[in-house]
């Protein structure tokens, strides 16, 4: 800045310069910090033992860290599991105060972790998981806050969805999906869309595809069944 051969201009085109590097120097810093993060939580984590009324709690405290990695581009790529086929969380929702019962009874609609029993057979049970729905999508949306808050809603996506489309029968048809952020905007948001019975590999090449977009390249031929990508979730 001090060179005896720049002119006004040429300093003037450094400051602006100095300025940006400085300002992507700030707004890295902000997404890469451990600021939102409960530390003393997470410390604790190296002591933890199973608790079956914490099951949300230790998902929030994950997404946290998924968050912060993915910013500080730690990773690019994780996954978590949300309880387990035998779910022994207990959510002490309305319909479910008395019962105690836990996940995995209320998915089937009985006390078994084997038996099925249907809507009609058990309303309450039917309410409770309503009730237990609920409070999963609170938590997901609490856990997606951690990602939103370090400017990750069009630099990456998150995908949630579930091992059955229904409790009682473990139906693998019309099985849900959230999707959250746009993978570069590669993704549509916003709405709910029909896949129309197609088979969840074209949607996980359009997922591979949005993730790895910066390489130039597709996927289309993961998994079983027809290759190709599910063009009505694309931008």
């Amino acid at each position: 800045m001090q060179h005896p051969r720049l002119s006004a201009t040429d300093r003037q085109r450094l400051r602006l310069h100095f300025d940006a590097i400085r300002d992507a120097e700030t707004t890295m810093t902000g997404m890469c910090s451990t600021v939102g993060l409960d530390l003393t939580a997470l410390a604790a984590l190296a002591t933890y033992r199973y608790s079956s009324r914490r099951t949300d709690e230790m998902v929030r405290l994950h997404m946290s860290l998924v968050a912060m990695a993915f910013a500080c581009n730690y990773r690019r790529a994780a996954s978590l599991q949300w309880g387990d086929p035998y779910d022994m969380t207990i959510y002490d929702v309305p319909s479910n105060k008395e019962r105690q019962w836990k996940f995995n009874f209320i998915s089937h609609r009985m006390q078994s972790d084997s038996g099925i029993g249907s809507d009609a057979s058990d309303p309450l049970a039917a309410q409770a998981h309503a009730e237990v729905d609920v409070v999963r999508m609170q938590t997901l949306a609490a856990g997606l806050d951690h990602f939103k808050a370090r400017g990750l809603a069009d630099q990456c996506f998150v995908m949630w969805t579930n091992n059955y489309a229904d409790g009682p029968f473990h139906s693998f048809v019309n099985v849900p999906h959230i999707i959250w952020g746009s993978g570069g905007g590669y993704l549509k948001q916003g709405q709910y869309v029909d896949a129309a019975g197609t088979a969840n590999n074209r949607l996980l090449n359009t997922l591979i595809s949005a993730a790895v977009q910066d390489t130039h390249t597709t996927v289309e031929d993961f998994g079983d069944g027809p290759g190709g990508m599910l063009d009505v979730v694309r931008r």
